[in-house]
This record gives structure tokens, C-alpha cells and sequence, in this order.
């Protein structure tokens, strides 16, 4: 038979932990963390949109960037494809859709170059480039968590604290990339970036830069602080799924 142990002493329902769990309720080191990662997202955000104009550029002016992306896109698609349908991930449809739009910029990459794609105007040009900024970086972003994933499941010294585990933050970094890979591909192709004669092609892409240098920071910072809660609720939630895991146990075990 099974033996019922109730931890009335120490157990505390997960409806009740999320209720008093709130900004109010932090302490002075949760809220630091949170300012922390604020500004550690914000200077990703940074980074992130300088490497997607940059990216943008390469694509458009250079054929063998863009075969090379264009590749890298694939491989980058059937890798989360894989990681996806392997059950490694949350939400794995809305997750494999967008594997699905990594692989499209790529299979775009092998055309850019082309005829039809060169006689474009630039309105008609817009949605090509949103579509390869949101798969530049949504691949980018993918790529980055999914390093510092590892590396927390590898070293990290507390269980239940990885930089993305639930599907709500997994939302969250979904609706970012969009959100920010959308936003850089709109500028660039507004600004007819590519289409700039050589000798004005560093200075339209500054601009360009400039305009999104601010875009990047503020989604990006917003996005890590709430990130960072909800490490923070999911943190403590843990602590009494642990607990609420002990209620059954075997008659052996004594």
C-alpha cells in the first residue's frame, strides 16, 4: 500500500504562493536582479540590432553573404525543427512556426540577388525584409538562450532557475523577436537601405542604426526585467512543487 503524508506545516498551495508573489512583495535583492537584467537586456537589445542591420546589408549588397546566410538559415531551422518535435520545448507548434519562418528567410536569401527581387520598389520590398529581420532575429535570440540554457542546466547550481523554462516566457521571447525583428526589417526597408549607392550606404545605414539602437534597448530591457519575474515566481513556485511531490510515498521507503 501507499502510505498519504500531508506537510501541513510546510506545504503551501501553488494558487496561494501566486497570489502573494507580486512586485510589492519582492525584497531588495529580487528587485536588483530585476534592474539587472533590465539593463543586461537593454544592452542586448543593442547588440542584437546592430548585428540585424549589419546582417540586412550583407544579404542584400554581397551574393555570397546571402547564399551564406541563406544556408545558415536552414541549418538553424532544422536544428529548432529538431529540438522542437522532440519535446524540448514548450508551445511546440507556435515554436515550429516559427522554425517555419527561419527557413523561408533562408530560401529568400537565394533569391535576393535575383531579377525580380532587384526590380522591386521599396514598398513591395517591406515585408521581404520584415519577415528576414523577425527570422534574423528570432534565430539570433533562439541561439543566444539556447546556449545560456544549457549552460545553466550544465553549471548552474540551483534546479528549477533556467533562463527560459515555462511557457509564458517562452511567449514572451517570441513575442520580442517578433516584435524587434519586425520593427529592424520596417526601418531598413523604409529607408531603402540597400538600394543606396555605395558611397551613401555607410551613412544611411548610421541612421538606420540610430533609429533602432533606442527600438532594441527599451523592448529588450522591458523584456528581460519581466523575464526575471517571472524567474522569480517560477523560482518559488518550485520550492513547493518539491515539497507537494513528497506527499506520496511508497510503505518501502520506511
Amino acid at each position: 500500500g501507499k502510505l498519504h503524508l500531508r506537510l501541513i506545516s510546510f506545504k503551501m498551495p501553488s494558487s496561494k504562493s501566486e497570489e502573494e508573489f507580486s512586485l510589492a512583495t519582492m525584497d531588495q535583492s529580487q528587485i536588483c536582479y530585476m534592474g539587472g537584467a533590465a539593463i543586461a537586456g537593454g544592452l542586448l537589445g543593442m547588440v542584437i540590432s546592430f548585428i540585424v542591420s549589419c546582417t540586412l546589408v550583407e544579404i542584400s549588397v554581397n551574393a555570397f553573404f546571402a547564399v551564406y546566410f541563406g544556408v545558415l538559415f536552414v541549418i538553424i531551422a532544422s536544428w529548432m525543427y529538431y529540438r522542437v518535435y522532440t519535446g524540448e520545448h514548450p508551445r511546440p507548434i507556435l515554436l515550429g512556426s516559427f522554425s517555419g519562418i527561419v527557413m523561408l528567410a533562408g530560401i529568400l536569401c537565394f533569391f535576393l540577388e535575383s531579377e525580380w527581387v532587384v526590380n522591386m520598389s521599396r514598398g513591395a520590398k517591406v515585408p521581404l525584409y520584415s519577415v528576414l529581420g523577425i527570422a534574423v532575429t528570432f534565430a539570433l535570440l533562439f541561439s543566444i538562450i539556447d546556449i545560456v540554457n544549457y549552460c545553466y542546466g550544465s553549471f548552474g547550481a540551483a534546479p528549477g532557475k533556467a533562463l527560459i523554462e515555462t511557457e509564458t516566457q517562452v511567449l514572451l521571447i517570441v513575442g520580442t523577436a517578433t516584435i524587434l525583428g519586425f520593427l529592424f526589417g520596417l526601418i531598413f526597408g523604409l529607408m531603402d537601405v540597400e538600394d543606396q549607392p555605395f558611397e551613401n550606404l555607410r551613412a544611411t545605414l548610421l541612421k538606420e542604426e540610430y533609429i533602432c539602437y533606442p527600438i532594441g534597448a527599451s523592448i529588450s530591457a522591458a523584456a528581460a526585467a519581466i523575464n526575471q519575474y517571472l524567474r522569480e515566481k517560477n523560482s518559488l513556485e518550485y520550492k513547493y512543487e518539491s515539497l507537494r511531490k513528497d506527499d506520496v510515498l511508497d510503505d518501502e521507503d520506511f
